[in-house]
């Protein structure tokens, strides 16, 4: 095997890794998941960043071959994304022992006052995840774990009658047919930015009054999540995943969704409805609605994503996990943050 050579790009446009050669990469690597994808980091970064971006590749002759998307702040790096994203990794083929090292320690070297690293939501089915253990041994650095949590999902493909029968549960059915009475059911599916955004915000409202109140006010009080929201529907809509869905009974909105379909995974991500109608369920209609979709556009998973909420059991086939790892310099860990790996 070739030599290989690390790089630092100056910035999403670096014309040394264009958009498409990024989400080519995303495709080859472990996690081939939307929130790697070069419109979600880059939207992220343009919304969320703070710190210095930290964007190392690893060439073999000549070509890009894998990619640490990372940031840094105070000492620490941390993936670009990290808040907000289900699932992170890196970027591309880091199957070569010598891969992960060099990524890594080209990213400590440009950090003069370097703590440590912290990569959150590494899918535990990812390879990257054990690699780690050998990086840090090689590194010198102190390997700690530092959660987990569920991902929910439903196997399309390979458990498809389950699928079926999930859009029929009576619940389901029966809240349904109370806000399509009369023909005043009306449901949209749209994956284009001129589609979507004259609807964000209603969208952002109702979700800001549905966790009105609650020990969890919406994501949307912030104006730079709605910013967020915005500038990414502006960039996702290019590649075509973008799923967002909106409900009307007898012309008003009562549920809207926010979500993606990213290589055949359909995922739940951002839902919300009119609370004024809970007794009736709208979330329930537009949870049937989705798997409806999913199910039409020949997705092979539903992804419910992060968290283990009770209605995602009664759908879910299994559970996955992700798992976030930090890595330290040992002369900076006073108090180790969490058991340390064996």
């Amino acid at each position: 095997m070739s030599a290989l050579r690390t790089i630092r790009l100056s910035g999403f446009d670096d014309p040394r890794l264009g958009r498409s050669a990024w989400d080519a990469l995303v495709s080859r690597g472990a996690s081939d998941v939307v929130f790697l994808t070069c419109a979600w980091q880059s939207a992220w970064w343009e919304v969320f960043g703070r710190g210095e971006l930290l964007l190392i590749g690893v060439e073999r002759e000549g070509a890009v071959v894998a990619l640490a998307p990372l940031f840094t702040e105070a000492g620490m790096v941390y993936f670009v994304g990290s808040g907000g994203s289900d699932y992170l990794d890196f970027i591309g083929d880091t199957s070569a022992a010598d891969v992960l090292p060099a990524l890594l320690q080209h990213a400590r070297s440009l950090v003069p006052d370097f703590i440590g690293f912290v990569f959150y939501h590494l899918p535990t089915t990812s390879p990257n995840v054990k690699r780690l253990d050998a990086v840090a041994q090689a590194l010198g650095l102190a390997i700690f774990e530092e959660g987990e949590q569920p991902a929910p999902a439903l196997d399309l493909r390979g458990q498809p009658d389950f699928a079926v029968e999930a859009t029929r549960k009576k619940s389901l059915v029966r809240h349904e047919k109370h806000f399509a009475r009369d023909g005043g059911l009306k449901v949209s599916h749209s994956s284009k930015a001129p589609e979507i955004l004259p609807h964000l915000d209603q969208f952002f409202a109702q979700h800001q009054a549905r966790w009105a109140g609650t020990a969890s006010p919406s994501l949307f009080c912030d104006e730079k999540q709605q910013r967020f929201y915005r500038r990414l529907t502006e960039l996702a809509s290019e590649d075509g995943g973008l799923r967002f869905t909106r409900i009307e009974a007898h012309a008003r909105p009562i549920a809207f969704h926010f979500g993606f379909c990213h290589r055949g995974s359909f995922l739940w991500y951002k839902p919300s409805f009119d609370i004024e109608l809970a007794r009736h369920s709208p979330g329930e209609v537009l949870l049937r609605q989705l798997l409806v979709a999913a199910i039409a556009e020949g997705a092979h998973t539903f992804d419910f994503g992060l968290g283990d909420e009770a209605f995602k059991a009664r759908f879910a086939t299994h559970v996955r996990r992700v798992c976030n790892r930090g890595l330290y310099a040992p002369e900076q860990i006073k108090t180790p943050p969490v058991t340390p790996l064996a």
